[in-house]
């Protein structure tokens, strides 16, 4: 019964060990080298969020942090610089809907020789590789730069890919191979944005105005808005509901897929002699009818007084959120939270103490790639753990008898 008991303990303290190493070489890789990162006031040039609740990335260039890419497994709470990036000024993030460490980035163009303006990784962001194919360069010897991403989740291996000059290309990631998405009549174009709709649909925002293309020969573009558009949000559960962000004159909604438009701006600040221009727009994917916008006054050729509104009635009627710093270009949401993204720093708003995830539940996905310290501690973790487990008093006796004799 005692030999029982004495292995049953020893048992018990070989998984505390494996579980308090395993921890320690997490601990290890997270904070090693880097530094738990605020981003409120630091430029995030691109953010995306991932499939898992509470992962969101984020590129940084220049600040009071490292310029590089940064993970928060806490949804947004804290972060953590996970790598320099590819080497190239990040424009555009997107995530993999099935395979959260899967990371696509776009990025400034060059000369053909030398650059290139798509990227992925398959270790949430530590390491960075070319795509096999490349975009292709024009007739000067230039490789465009990715200016936006989207990923169809109907069809993860699907990544549509929008450039300044070259128009919109469909990749298919595991065939690598692409094909330029309605021929030439986006090229030129500076494509701001791409919005995949739930009936398959996908929506272009560029300097030309906003197209749209069902069947991937021709884009067509949407008419009889009441201006230029500069961001465009599709209703996850109803396709027909569209929101365009205007240069000057706010939000207008269609519900009936573009034919038409209606202006929405009630609750939403006019200033006299200002133009009202939104620069990003949202829609909650639990809840249809919430939207979030970011506005700016434009004033003599500047762009000022960055604004968050919020609607809850799809459109209908806005609330004012906060006043931000800088101009936003990029709004997410994350499990009731809002995230926008600009030059002056990340804004994160909605629910406020989150419980933060044990890095032993969430993140145990990072040793597939385990770095030098950590393999370190692995080992003596292993070791101790394996000593604990096979030791027996015998041994001890007997070996202390023979250091006496």
């Amino acid at each position: 019964m005692i030999k029982g008991m004495q292995l049953a303990v020893r048992l018990v303290l070989f998984v505390l060990i494996l579980i308090a190493g395993t921890a320690s070489a997490l601990v290890v890789g997270e904070t090693t080298g880097t530094a738990m990162a605020n981003l409120a006031d630091v430029s995030v040039q691109a953010m995306a969020r991932a499939t898992s609740d509470n992962v969101l990335y984020a590129a940084l260039t220049g600040g009071n942090q490292p310029t590089g890419i940064y993970r928060s497994s806490d949804n947004g709470m804290t972060w953590q610089l996970v790598s320099s990036g590819p080497g190239a000024v990040i424009n555009v993030l997107a995530v993999h809907p099935t395979q959260p460490e899967r990371i696509y980035a776009g990025t400034t163009g060059g000369a053909v020789e030398v650059a290139s303006s798509l990227w992925y990784s398959d270790d949430g962001g530590v390491t960075w590789r070319r795509f096999g194919l490349g975009l292709p360069a024009n007739a000067y010897g230039i490789v465009p730069a990715v200016t936006a991403l989207a990923v169809d989740r109907a069809r993860p291996e699907v990544l549509y890919v929008g450039t300044e000059g070259q128009g919109v290309y469909r990749f298919h990631t595991e065939r690598n191979h692409y094909e330029l998405v309605g021929g030439l009549s986006l090229y030129n174009a500076y494509v701001r944005g791409l919005v995949i709709a739930p009936d398959g649909k996908l929506y272009a925002v560029t300097n030309t105005g906003a197209f749209v293309n069902s069947s991937g020969d021709v884009w067509q573009p949407l008419e009889n808005l009441p201006e230029m558009p500069v961001s465009l949000a599709v209703a996850p559960g109803t396709p027909q509901i569209l929101y365009a962000g205007g240069s000057s004159m706010g939000i207008s909604r269609s519900i009936d897929g573009g034919q038409s438009w209606q202006m929405v701006n009630n609750g939403i600040a006019m200033v006299p002699g200002a133009a009202l221009r939104v620069t990003a727009l949202a829609v909650d994917e639990n809840d249809a009818n919430h939207i979030v916008a970011a506005t700016v006054w434009g004033l003599g050729g500047r762009l000022v007084g960055s604004t968050l509104y919020e609607s809850r009635s799809g459109g209908l009627s806005w609330a004012k959120v906060a006043d931000v710093q800088g101009i936003v270009h990029r709004i997410t949401f994350n499990q009731g939270v809002l995230y926008a993204a600009t030059a002056n720093g990340l804004v994160r708003l909605g629910e406020t103490t989150p419980s933060a995830p044990m890095p032993l539940l969430t993140d145990w996905a990072k040793l597939r790639n385990p770095t030098g310290v950590q393999i370190l501690v692995l080992i003596l973790t292993l070791a101790l753990a394996s000593l604990v487990l096979a030791w027996r008093r015998e041994w001890f006796i007997q070996r202390k008898s023979c250091s006496a004799c």
